[in-house]
């Protein structure tokens, strides 16, 4: 389906992006001193803390706050060097989803600019499933979200859902700033995790005044600290601007509805819903109501025809034994008519084949998916301590036989951690 393409892009013809990757000035070339815990001595780090005279930047930004303009400099350097080239695309996305993340950093009174973390996450995709099975605009792993309360269903995906995972990953980062008392450490934590970034610091203690450049952490990480504050000092600067988000409001779906219906009856663009709803994992609601947030131009003609739009067509899975003839008669319809619908079917059904069908029979049925949800993909997964097969397959959206099967390993296998396996992963339903 077309529309599982453009998931990974997120883009929508209807809107165009107000910025260019020209909005980014070209900094002259930077040198960065690299120092971890693992590549430096305590010594060369106390000397490199003493070599530093520059003064604190005067910033009302708290996320620049005591960083020197050398700092500023390089983490802008950073911004631009990853940046530059996907802004366009990156600031499209997040006219769908902004409006609503900056009312959670509103109502709970975090920075403003804590809106660059998404950029550095996920360019602003909610959608974004990683290699290690993070999901959503703030890239929340499964145990991390259970334990910030977002769970997730069939019919709905918690860690994309805007206003859930939102509010979850700025209090989050609220703590860890309340824990390290200043954003660079907090930015630090959240990616790396707190336990990690905590030992180290244990080793070799760090100050904002040291520089960015000597926090005692991964370059990886440092990287990552470095874009988000480079991103918020060009908009700081005036040298990058934000394109006004879409207001939206909230609306709630009584079933049975049929999200593309809805969409064509209240002159939307095709699949827009689901740009501003990426927690939806369905397109069909047949018993389940739901609420959806939509632009405000919308909401009238919106709730005008929410209950016109119940679905005509759904899917029927095909089960061991069946026939055209015995789907047929179970869905109150013809095999002509499912010929008519099922273009190109083959003589024979396979048992799991989806075929549509008219909606006579909803209670049998099963409903669209999400069109932008991500088609399967590949990835190489690394095991990590306490993994299972089935722990991985759910994380992934898969089975364990699938992942045994494409490994050559039986369901008893025994896998440690450091082991690597293929995975097919789908889209993720477990929080």
């Amino acid at each position: 389906m077309a529309g599982k393409t453009a998931a990974l892009l997120f883009c929508c013809c209807a809107f165009s992006a107000s910025l260019s990757a020209q909005s980014f000035h070209k900094p002259e070339a930077q040198d960065e001193t690299t120092l971890t815990a693992q590549h430096g001595t305590d010594l060369l780090h106390s000397k490199l803390k003493q070599s530093r005279t520059l003064q604190p930047v005067q910033a009302t930004d708290p996320l620049l706050r005591g960083l020197s303009d050398e700092d500023l400099q390089m983490a802008e350097a950073q911004a631009r060097k990853h940046f530059s080239r996907s802004w366009d695309t990156t600031m499209e996305r997040s006219r769908f989803v902004r409006y609503r993340l900056n009312e959670k950093l509103s109502q709970l009174g975090a920075p403003a600019s804590l809106q660059m973390i998404p950029v550095v996450e996920s360019t602003y995709n909610p959608y974004a499933l990683s290699h290690a099975g993070a999901l959503g605009l703030w890239q929340l792993m499964p145990k991390t979200a259970r334990s910030l309360g977002i769970d997730s269903n069939k019919k709905v995906n918690g860690r994309r859902d805007i206003n859930r995972s939102s509010k979850a990953a700025i209090q989050y980062l609220l703590q860890l700033h309340d824990r390290y008392d200043n954003w660079p450490l907090a930015l630090a934590a959240y990616n790396m995790g707190p336990n990690g970034l905590s030992r180290r610091l244990k080793q070799s203690q760090w100050d904002i005044a040291d520089g960015l450049e000597n926090m005692p952490i991964p370059v990886t990480t440092r990287a990552y600290v470095q874009q988000i504050i480079g991103l918020a000092s060009l908009v700081n600067k005036n040298m990058l601007s934000l394109p006004e988000p879409i207001r939206t409001q909230a609306i709630k779906l009584e079933p049975p509805v049929d999200i593309h219906a809805l969409e064509a009856l209240s002159g939307m663009q095709e699949d827009d819903i689901f740009r501003f709803n990426p927690s939806l994992n369905q397109a069909q609601y047949f018993t389940y109501p739901v609420t959806i947030h939509v632009p405000e131009a919308s909401f009238s003609k919106v709730h005008s025809n929410i209950t016109h739009a119940g679905p005509k067509f759904v899917q029927a899975s095909v089960k061991p034994g069946d026939s055209l003839w015995s789907i047929a008669k179970e869905y109150g319809t013809t095999v002509e008519m499912l010929n008519q619908l099922n273009r190109n079917l083959g003589k024979y059904l396979r048992a799991g084949q989806r075929l549509k069908v008219p909606a006579n029979q909803l209670a049998k049925a099963s409903a669209d998916e999400n069109p932008l949800l991500p088609s399967s993909h590949r990835i190489r997964y690394k095991v990590r301590a306490g993994d299972s097969l089935w722990g991985i397959a759910s994380r992934f959206g898969t089975t364990a036989k699938a992942i045994a099967q494409v490994n050559s390993l039986s369901l008893n296998s025994t896998i440690r951690a450091g082991d690597t396996l293929w995975v097919l992963a789908h889209r993720v339903q477990s929080s």
